[in-house]
């Protein structure tokens, strides 16, 4: 079904495409009928979707939220009010029984961070001003977004490295070493990011500069943003009371770590849900503009954001809670392996292994991906299938080449690792002159709260780029007639990605054909054969020399052949292994075979994705 045929149906509410989801056919009446009368009969058509993970959210809230009351009260202005402690004490002995005198010993540090020393008062208002920086960021961060977009977006990625970097110093300087490695791996992971994929930024930035103009001009689209950052200061205000009721717990730094990633995960899913909610309004705004022609439109329905926003918020929202459990996860993957797999050059056997990474993250996200709440807004389905259709609708027309080079979300994602950085780090100062021992725990715990605080700001105009593309995609002359200038930009960065694409494809060598490169790299790979030739050599067996190869290709090799003999007890314990002469050998070659095989890339239909472009293009 087209997101085109919702044209005349009340935007963000568009509901009546899901009579085709339901059955496969449309109601032949709605393209006939006048524009509000198919809006009123369609609006309960739109049905309920993923409603267990719907109940699963809820269920977790109260769950979480009564955890969270009752950790907090515990220890306000009253130490182990509830008797908790003796729980913890539990945790902390762990072996007392059959040590006792080894108990005794540790008893006096143990009673120095008890029930007397620390209160959730005590901890609290390091989160308020967490809180507080976080959403002061957030609001800077929404207020210049009209004037100043390409100058912090520019900022967040140059600096991010080398905030990254001092943190990391600072933590080495605090005697944090795990967090000094962890951050200095950080730092060195988004340089190497950025290096990659640093020739793609002046496209990325000419996509989010369009996409800023586009909701700098929606002001409902800004105030549904500052509603939403709003209720989840609310949502903090009770996390915040809880987890400072666990730092301020009597039992060892490992329950008290433990405690605090379960209720950041939890924190983690709540917040994405709040920005995916908002996603999937604004998506469905920013559509409803260019399928209309403008927000002053005559034929802008009535109410637009409200509608949107009774859609997000009820039958599409169990659908939001699913994807928020994974997408995040996949997509940063996915740009990472991208950015490795954009500067392997001609290492046919290292591109073999990235691409096998490649492929199976490009399975995930055919089901989870960003793009899938545009579909929510717009026709109200499930989760999966949203995804699933956004997908092939960008790989039938080609329009996932361009998606593949715009990093406008990894952007966007360095922006809202600043904001929690900087709001952990305030915090942290504070909690360094204060609480010097739990400098570590309220400060990563206030950057997440940063990072939610900033994200729920930035995901407006990531909610506008995915709004583009999708309807570049369907119908290219939606953004022509929005932005001309765009539209060409666009067109001819399309055609340059097809063509790149295009030159890259290759039905792979013949036998006879094989480069003496990948023969090469062949014969070292074997030789290196789970790493026995260079243990020889190291030594002092020196019959062959032990060829040097990259270690990545390597590990993947020897990896895949370990896969393979797994296979080996199942194989010879088959009673009936007889049965088939030869299969036993047969299966291994072929295995063994495939780790020395490049796959081809796989680009659909090339020459399709042109001509269509071309029809776009006249």
């Amino acid at each position: 079904m087209s997101l085109r045929d919702s044209d005349d149906l009340d935007g963000a509410s568009s509901p009546t495409i899901e009579d085709e989801d339901e059955d496969g056919s449309r109601n032949p009446s709605d393209s006939s009928s006048p524009a509000p009368a198919p809006s009123v009969a369609a609006a309960p058509a739109r049905r309920w979707r993923d409603v267990f993970w719907l109940l699963v959210f809820v269920l977790h809230l109260l769950l979480v939220g009564s955890a969270l009351v009752l950790l907090g009260l515990n220890r306000f202005r009253k130490a182990d009010r509830l008797n908790i402690d003796r729980f913890t004490n539990i945790t902390i002995g762990g072996g007392a029984a059959a040590a006792p005198r080894e108990a005794e010993v540790v008893a006096p540090p143990q009673r120095e961070q008890g029930p007397s020393g620390e209160l959730t008062e005590t901890f609290w208002p390091f989160y308020g001003a967490a809180a507080g920086v976080g959403a002061a960021i957030a609001g800077a961060w929404l207020a210049l977004l009209g004037r100043r977009a390409g100058q912090m977006m520019k900022v967040s990625v140059h600096s991010l490295t080398t905030y990254l970097a001092v943190i990391s110093v600072l933590c080495f300087w605090g005697k944090h070493f795990f967090w000094g490695v962890a951050f200095a791996v950080g730092a060195l992971l988004q340089f190497l990011y950025v290096m990659s994929v640093l020739d793609r930024f002046p496209f990325t930035m000419l996509v989010l500069q369009k996409a800023v103009k586009m909701v700098w001009g929606l002001p409902d689209v800004m105030r549904v943003a500052y509603a939403f950052i709003l209720i989840m200061l609310c949502w903090m205000v009770l996390w915040s009371f809880g987890v400072a009721g666990i730092v301020a717990l009597s039992m060892h730094d490992s329950g008290r770590w433990w405690l605090l990633v379960v209720f950041s995960v939890s924190l983690f899913w709540t917040g994405a849900v709040l920005c995916n909610t908002v996603h999937v309004i604004v998506s469905g705004m920013v559509f409803l503009v260019l399928i209309h022609g403008g927000q002053r439109a005559t034929s802008m329905p009535p109410k637009p954001v409200l509608k949107s926003l009774q859609y997000a918020v009820t039958t599409s929202f169990g659908s939001i809670c699913y994807g928020s459990l994974f997408t995040a996860a996949i997509r940063t993957l996915r740009w990472e392996i991208r950015g490795i797999r954009s500067k392997i050059g001609n290492n046919e056997c290292l591109l073999c292994c990235v691409d096998f990474l490649f492929h199976l993250v490009e399975t995930l996200v055919r089901f989870f991906n960003k793009y899938a709440y545009v579909q929510i807004a717009v026709n109200g389905k499930s989760f999966n299938r949203s995804a699933r259709d956004a997908w092939e609708l960008f790989q039938s027309t080609g329009i996932e080449a361009l998606i593949a080079y715009d990093c406008s979300g990894a952007v966007l994602l360095m922006g809202t690792i600043l904001g929690g950085l900087l709001t952990g780090t305030c915090t942290g100062v504070w909690a360094w002159f204060k609480r010097s021992d739990k400098v570590l725990m309220v400060g990563c715990t206030a950057a997440l709260m940063g990072m939610i605080l900033v994200g729920l700001a930035v995901v407006v105009v990531e909610s506008a780029v995915t709004s583009i593309y999708i309807c570049y995609a369907e119908d290219p002359t939606l953004i022509q007639s929005w932005d001309t200038e765009f539209f060409n930009q666009m067109s001819e960065a399309l055609h340059q990605r097809l063509q790149y694409r295009s030159a890259r494809a290759r039905e792979g060598d013949p036998v006879w054909a094989i480069k003496q490169s990948t023969i090469s790299d062949l014969l070292g790979l074997s030789l290196n054969f789970f790493f026995i030739l260079p243990l020889m050599n190291s030594v002092g067996i020196h019959v062959i020399e032990a060829p040097v190869l990259h270690p990545v290709a390597e590990g993947l090799f020897n990896f895949v052949i370990g896969w393979t003999f797994l296979f080996a007890p199942l194989l010879f314990t088959d009673r009936r292994r007889d049965r088939y002469k030869g299969s036993l050998d047969l299966l291994w070659g072929c295995q063994m075979f495939l780790t020395n095989v490049s796959p081809q890339q796989e680009v659909v239909h090339p020459q399709r994705r042109r001509r269509r472009f071309h029809c776009w293009r006249h």
